[in-house]
């Protein structure tokens, strides 16, 4: 029987509670990823039009980060326990915004966008799995 290899959950060591330090990391993480989203928005979003692309950049970006730093450093005894609850949970859950990605799909349709509705999810989706693909990559993992 060939084992099965960890789930994302496991390797990141999220299965159990974050107390404590490591609380503090993801709560610290979260400030400077909150504040690298607004900066995105400002830059990328500064139209109504363009705040599409300000939630389709931080999401690939985001994606791309994560899968660097899974494979990096998720599961490696060298790596800081604080490094995957600091990086991975804080700064890019933060930077990173599926409710606003999922507002935006809404609106699209209630705007009776139907193409843009269904393309922009397609398009996001498919971006950051592939992003997080090249991140791993980089990262170094096989």
């Amino acid at each position: 029987m060939v084992a099965s290899p960890l789930s994302v959950t496991d390797r990141l060591n999220l299965s159990t509670s974050i107390t404590g330090r490591r609380r503090f990391a993801v709560a610290a993480g979260g400030a400077l990823g909150a504040a690298g989203r607004a900066l995105v928005a400002d830059v990328v979003g500064r139209t109504d039009s363009d705040v599409l692309w300000a939630t389709f950049t931080v999401n690939v970006v985001g994606s791309l980060a994560l899968g660097y730093v899974v494979a990096r450093h998720a599961g490696r005894s060298r790596s800081s326990p604080f490094l995957i609850p600091f990086a991975g949970v804080g700064v890019l859950g933060a930077f990173t915004t599926f409710s606003l990605f999922s507002a935006e799909v809404f609106e699209l349709a209630r705007d009776g966008d139907w193409l843009a509705a269904v393309a922009y999810p397609l398009l996001s989706i498919g971006a950051g799995f592939v992003a997080a693909l090249l991140g791993v990559r980089f990262g170094g993992s096989k």
